[in-house]
């Protein structure tokens, strides 16, 4: 029955929080460690779905729209316009060192940024990530992408991607198998190491494979900073998700509006190792409602034992859920609602371990140069299993903007509020927290 109310509560969020597609046990005991206090090689990680509005590194976030696929630029009155934040590959600083006609794309970006909280001074109890260091500048990430994207059509065609980055992030997240540090504040990783394949079978738009180390295609936002649209991230992204991993993946493209993803994955956020006792599994379904593409559902599973992380030593098989609604309104507005939902059983000391979340996103191109943003979330971690602290119900209410004057170059203030049910903040000591953050991207 618990189930089937989480369920209930998230699809309600999702229903209410989007208009649009209507025509617990006792707490955990306070000295229960949040996941922050687990070593860095232990942290979950995130990232974006493979059946992109438009393709930077097989992820899904669309920093832009005018580009002449949906929302008002669909008749072609805005054909040659571009609205939303540039990505990397925008910038063609590193891409001018190639041949003008190179199937290979070469490009990074250096993000950094400073956040202050009103408890001071800090590695933040429950942190809003990336951005978990208060009152402290911090050096977040500087990347590199090599790649060779598949071309797709009626012949075979092959690819790779290599995509390196360094920085606090790195440290945050790097993976069982990876580059070790005991630098919290400097690490390096290879987010994304695959080998990809174009097959010409099946229905028009052929399969594309990867092997390798890869991003994930489950969550909206991304551990990738120019690919998210503020600097600090969401409670799913880090509590319900597993964005980078060791294993194979197909994307069966049905028709222009469809694709269905199925693969294996050898656990959570690993390097060409094993986690746990066995490969889990993970898919998903992407339908676009028009052909224009302005609305596009998703639906996604992950399933297996360790299949992602928990603050509490691992049970037997974890199942994981995701429902996502993405609107582009027109081409000043996009809307994404996204509920990640799930339970964990045999988990030593608690049995069955629940979660249940959603949160709205909203992207507001208010210039060509500036996206207003808003996020606001909930997350219910019911047993405390994922969060680990004395509270079960998290919030957390964001605003923040993208000031993006050239290619190059990004600025994102953004001001936020996170609280709980219970003292998950401050050393466990608060219900509540402000944070004042901002960083500056630059892309090559």
């Amino acid at each position: 029955m618990k189930r089937l109310h989480g369920i209930g509560c998230s699809l309600a969020l999702l229903i209410g929080a989007n208009g649009l597609w209507a025509d617990g046990p006792d707490t955990a005991p306070a000295a229960q460690q949040p996941v922050a206090a687990k070593p860095a090689a232990e942290q979950p990680v995130a990232a974006q779905s493979a059946a992109p509005a438009r393709s930077v590194l097989g992820l899904s976030f669309p920093l832009a729209t005018g580009l002449g696929s949906g929302g008002a630029c669909a008749d072609g009155t805005c054909a040659d316009e571009k609205w939303g934040a540039p990505v990397p590959q925008d910038a063609k600083i590193l891409q001018g060192l190639l041949c003008d006609d190179s199937p290979w794309k070469l490009y990074g970006w250096f993000d950094s940024g400073y956040t202050n909280s009103n408890h001071g001074k800090q590695l933040m109890t429950t942190q809003p990530r990336e951005n978990r260091f208060s009152n402290e500048y911090i050096f977040n990430q500087i990347a590199l992408v090599f790649e060779k994207p598949l071309k797709g059509g009626c012949e075979f065609d092959w690819g790779f991607n290599a995509t390196f980055y360094a920085g606090a992030d790195a440290a945050l997240l790097r993976p069982r198998g990876g580059f070790t540090t005991d630098d919290p504040r400097f690490g390096a990783d290879f987010r994304q190491l695959y080998v990809s394949a174009h097959l010409p079978m099946l229905s028009e738009g052929g399969v594309d494979v990867k092997v390798g180390r890869i991003g994930t295609i489950i969550g909206y936002e991304s551990a990738l900073a120019p690919y998210r649209p503020f600097y600090s991230n969401d409670y799913q992204w880090f509590y319900s998700e597993d964005g980078a991993w060791t294993g194979a993946l197909a994307n069966w493209h049905v028709s222009p509006q469809l694709d269905v993803l199925a693969g294996v994955t050898l656990g959570a956020n690993t390097f060409f190792t094993l986690r746990g006792n066995g490969p889990c599994y993970i898919g998903q379904v992407n339908y676009w409602l028009q052909e224009e593409k302005r609305t596009m559902l998703t639906a996604s599973v992950q399933v297996g034992n360790q299949a992602i992380f928990s603050a509490t030593p691992a049970g037997s098989t974890t199942f994981v859920f995701e429902l996502r609604v993405q609107h582009d309104w027109n081409k000043y507005l996009t809307q994404i609602v996204q509920s990640n939902n799930g339970w964990e059983d045999q988990i030593p000391g608690v049995g069955t371990g629940e979660w249940w979340s959603a949160y709205n996103i909203f992207v507001f191109h208010a210039s060509k140069n500036l996206d207003l943003n808003n996020r606001v979330e909930w997350f219910n971690d019911v047993n405390g299993t994922r969060i680990g602290t004395a509270a079960r119900n998290y919030g957390e209410v964001t605003a923040g903007a993208d000031y993006h004057p050239r290619p190059w170059l990004r600025l994102r203030p953004e001001a936020r509020y996170d609280f709980a049910d219970g003292k998950a903040f401050d050393g466990f000591t608060k219900n509540n927290q402000w944070t004042l953050a901002f960083d500056v991207l630059f892309q090559f």
